[in-house]
């Protein structure tokens, strides 16, 4: 008895979170195999990439998706270093980095939400997670597309 009602106060609870979550936040995601996460394919599949030997960094202008893959079996990290220009005054107005800290061979995706009509540059580098440190000399060049 005492189970029923936990089940059901649960099961209350979950349908209410549903509930409340719109559809502009409603992203799917599949997880393949352990360690590995791939996205559902909903995001068209024009994108500026930047690659190089570590790996490849990719942004989709549509959603504002960042996509990294690390492609070298080296003990680093795998990380795309992007920033946002004002196309005016070519000044940064925002800048950061995306690690991909799972392995040789993953994907990883993350969202961000930049405002129109800007530019955005991004390449692809190697690095130290724990101590999030660069490795400059492993970074492609930069590739620049529209945000």
């Amino acid at each position: 008895m005492l189970k029923a009602r936990i089940a059901t106060v649960l099961g209350g609870i979950a349908a209410a979170t549903l509930l409340t979550i719109g559809n502009a936040s409603a992203v799917i995601f599949s997880v393949e195999k352990a360690g590995t996460t791939t996205f559902d394919g909903s995001v068209p599949s024009a994108m500026a990439c930047a690659h190089n030997s570590v790996g490849k960094a990719c942004f989709r202008e549509v959603g504002d998706w960042f996509e990294i893959v690390d492609e070298k079996k080296d003990g680093h990290a795998t990380l795309a270093a992007w920033r946002l220009v004002y196309p005016e005054s070519q000044a940064t107005v925002r800048q950061g980095t995306i690690w991909n800290t799972a392995g040789f061979q993953t994907y990883r995706y993350k969202n961000k939400d930049f405002n129109e009509g800007y530019i955005l540059e991004l390449r692809v580098c190697a690095g130290e997670w724990h101590n999030k440190h660069v490795i400059d000399s492993s970074c492609s060049a930069w590739t620049t597309t529209k945000a």
